[in-house]
């Protein structure tokens, strides 16, 4: 009796987010339905509770190390790997949704699209992208991965992605996943050396967007830095 009326919980649950997707769940409950996928004979709900008493709110789980993860009574290996594929799967989506030749012709639209990026990463990371004389959006890719306050920024990748690519204006973005999204001195000293190693060969630097822990951006074209 006790299985088959946990099997209709679990189906209850299936009916009512195809019904209402998750507007009308709690943060548990979202968690809860989640887990049915990993852990399929036990009660989740609690698990569920005890992810958000731990981590404080979904973002928190999902961003929590795997280490601490498997400390929970119930997320075994499976539950845990669940949880941090999300926020990398939420960054493929989006990326997904920037579909080559749009129009990259302000900085916010720039900031939707990059900020993407940098969901779930937890070390500093830089990404290139490349427009043509339109505006128009021609790829995007990541060139450097870094520790927790730093990244290298190389000018030759920077280069070798633009005629790899076959274009001559250039984007820049790398995060502080740790702080604010203010430009640190050796940000502004090494954007300016790209600026210069570009201009020999034709080539425009349009901006460099920073963005923090919480994503919120600066673009240095905007801050100032690019002229």
């Amino acid at each position: 009796m006790a299985q088959h009326s946990h099997a209709g919980h679990r189906s209850r649950m299936k009916n009512r987010f195809l019904k209402t997707g998750l507007d009308s769940f709690e943060p548990h409950e979202a968690l809860e339905l989640l887990l049915f996928y990993a852990i399929p004979k036990r009660d989740t709900n609690k698990i569920a509770h005890d992810l958000i008493e731990n981590f404080g709110s979904i973002a928190g789980v999902l961003n929590a190390p795997y280490e601490l993860l498997i400390q929970v009574n119930g997320i075994g290996e499976h539950a845990a790997i669940l949880l941090k594929q999300l926020p990398q799967i939420f960054r493929l989506y989006s990326e997904d949704m920037a579909k080559h030749g749009e129009t990259m012709d302000t900085p916010d639209k720039w900031k939707e699209f990059l900020r993407a990026k940098f969901i779930g990463r937890t070390n500093e990371a830089l990404f290139v992208a490349g427009i043509d004389d339109f505006a128009r959006f021609v790829a995007c890719e990541l060139v450097s991965q870094g520790g927790r306050k730093t990244v290298s920024i190389s000018c030759d990748s920077i280069i070798r992605f633009a005629m790899r690519w076959n274009v001559d204006r250039l984007v820049l973005a790398h995060n502080h996943p740790n702080g604010v999204a203010t430009p640190s001195i050796q940000d502004k000293i090494k954007t300016q050396e790209i600026v210069s190693a570009l201009k020999v060969l034709n080539m425009t630097l349009v901006d460099h967007f920073v963005f923090g822990k919480n994503g919120e951006a600066i673009s240095m074209r905007e801050y100032g830095i690019l002229i």
